[in-house]
This record gives C-alpha cells, structure tokens and sequence, in this order.
C-alpha cells in the first residue's frame, strides 16, 4: 500500500481530474482515441481475407497516419 500512495503522490500532477473538465466540456472519454485507432488500423487492415505481420502493419499505419494528418508530402522525395 505504501508503494501505491508513493506512486500517486509522485505523479499527482500527471492525474487527470475529471470533476474539472466536465463543466467546462472537455471530454472525459477514450471515444476519440479510440474511433482513432479504428481509423488507423482496424478499418483499414481488418477487412475481409487480410492479414499481415507486424512490419507491414506498422506501415500502413504509418501511411494512415500521415494521410490523416495532412503529412503525405514527406512520402513524395
């Protein structure tokens, strides 16, 4: 227990209080991050008869990533 006390006061400036961002509407969900990832990966890389190794995963995302961000330039020299 003592370690666990230790470790919230170590980090409590790093602890999210939820109480404060609701009335100010920030979220307080993983929804976005969540639909984000699908974006990236599962809907993407999910889909019927597909399959690939971490390498090839970890590229496409990548790919995904810089379309959603507007970054595809870098890909283009």
């Amino acid at each position: 227990m003592a370690t666990w006390v230790s470790y919230i006061e170590k980090h409590k400036s790093e602890i999210i209080n939820y109480e404060l961002r609701k009335p100010v509407g920030k979220t307080i969900g993983s929804g976005r991050v969540e639909k984000a990832c699908d974006q990236v990966v599962g809907f993407r890389q999910k889909k019927k008869g597909m399959s690939r190794g971490k390498v090839g995963s970890r590229a496409l995302a990548t790919l995904k990533i810089a379309e959603l961000n507007g970054h595809w330039d870098i890909f283009e020299k």
